[in-house]
Formats: C-alpha cells, structure tokens, sequence
C-alpha cells in the first residue's frame, strides 16, 4: 500500500497507459480523480475501482482548456481534501512530416501534449506547495522526447518539451517538497497503438516491424509503464526529481 493515504490526478486515465496506472495506483491505496474525454471508459475504471475495494470517481476533461485542467485538480482537493499526486498522462500523436502539418494539426497537438501538463501543473503547485507534504507532479513524454524519429517531428517536439518541463519544474521546487519526473514509453501495446496499426496498408506487417525494432524483441505493456509510474510516484522514489525515465525495452540505448 505504497500510496495510503495519497490522492492522484490521473489524466487520460481510460485507456492505455493511464488506465493500467489508475488500476494499480488504487491498489495501492491511492484515492483518485480519473480525467479523460472518453465518459463511457472512464465512468466504467471508476466503477471497476470502486467494485474492488478502491476509490475514485471520473471527471471529464478536455487537457487542451485550461479550465477543464483547474476543474479536475478542483475536484481532487474538493472531494479528498487534498492533491498529492498530478499525472499528467494524456497525449495525442501526430505521425506526419512536418511540411504535411497543417496548422490545426499542429495546434491540436501542442494544445494537448504541451499546453495541458503547463495548465494543469501551473494549478496543482500552488496547492502541493500549501501542503506540509508537497506533492509530486509526473508527465508521460516520450522515447521520442530523449532521441528524435522519422516522420513526427511536432510530436518529437512536443515530448521533447515535456521532458524540459519536468527537469525545469524539479529544479525549481527541490528544495519545496515537489518533485517533478517524466515518463518516457518506447512502443507499448495501447488501443492507441493498435488502432494506429490497424490503418496501416498491412496491419500484421506494421505490428511485426514495431516488435523486431525493439531491443528486447517485444513490445512494452501498460502495466510495465504503471509500474514505473508507480515507483516515481511512491515515498521510495522520495530522493529521484529531474528524471526523465525511459520504459522502452533498451531502444534509447542503441
């Protein structure tokens, strides 16, 4: 029960990634405040939770609007008195060249992957720092915000940002009990991913090429990526601030 007593932001909380953390985060003890845009997912992870022992409820929010961010982590301190923990997990992907981006394309990603974590993070410090706890801020970037590849160049950019914004975040509030990390995913086994997949001309040889390209010859899991989440989040990562921590089965290493 790593996380008794705790309360956590989840955002993009239903599927992937931020549902696997949401699950284990409440089996830890943590009491949480699932945000996403998909109402049915999350509506059904809060009951999930809840039906097994845990407590959380949904909130619906769109991370590009500021207010929608401020109305979560609100509704964190307002229903559990307290927010310990911001994960800011929700992302959008943009597989094109830059030259093929259009302007909303651009936009809608950046308001996403870079505007929500600013958003949310610039709500949740002044609470954290108002708590004789502090609290921690996570943001899920991206294998691609350590090392750059082919054909995304905005949303290499976009994680790239995100992961400066952790290291930048931890510098400021170390000695104010907040620490700030970033989460860095290689290819994980998502509905995003499979969905994804599942438009390319061959689906079956897209799915072979993203396994044979990892070091480790398998693709992550959701619930390897919770874990690390997990451990950065948890009392026993209380000396780790400033860390952007890759969960990509070596590809950084090559």
């Amino acid at each position: 029960m790593r996380l008794q007593g705790k309360t956590a932001v989840i955002t993009g909380a239903s599927t992937g990634i931020g549902r696997a953390s949401a699950l284990r985060f409440a089996q830890e003890g943590a009491r949480l405040v699932l945000a996403d845009v998909q109402d049915a997912e999350g509506e059904a992870l809060a009951q999930a939770i809840a039906r097994s022992g845990g407590t959380a409820c949904f909130v619906r929010a769109d991370v590009s609007r500021r207010a929608d961010n401020e109305r979560m982590i609100d509704a964190c301190v307002e229903r559990y008195g307290r927010l310990d923990i911001l994960f800011c997990n929700a992302g959008i992907n943009l597989p094109k060249p830059l030259v093929d981006s259009s302007d909303d394309d651009i936009d809608g990603l950046l308001a996403v992957n870079v505007r929500g974590p600013l958003y949310a993070a610039r709500h949740a410090i002044p609470i954290m720092l108002e708590q004789p706890e502090g609290g921690v801020l996570l943001f899920t970037a991206s294998k691609t915000g350590l090392v750059a590849q082919t054909d995304s160049p905005v949303y290499c950019a976009s994680k790239g940002a995100v992961v400066l914004l952790a290291k930048a975040l931890a510098l400021d509030y170390a000695t104010r009990g907040i620490r700030v990390n970033a989460l860095c995913p290689g290819i994980i086994d998502t509905p995003m991913l499979r969905r994804f997949a599942d438009a390319m001309p061959d689906p079956a040889a897209a799915w072979t090429e993203y396994r044979v390209a990892q070091p480790m010859g398998r693709l992550g899991t959701p619930e390897e990526c919770a874990a690390a989440a997990l451990w950065l989040v948890s009392p026993e990562a209380g000396f780790v601030t400033g860390v952007a921590l890759p969960v990509d089965g070596g590809f950084t290493a090559m």
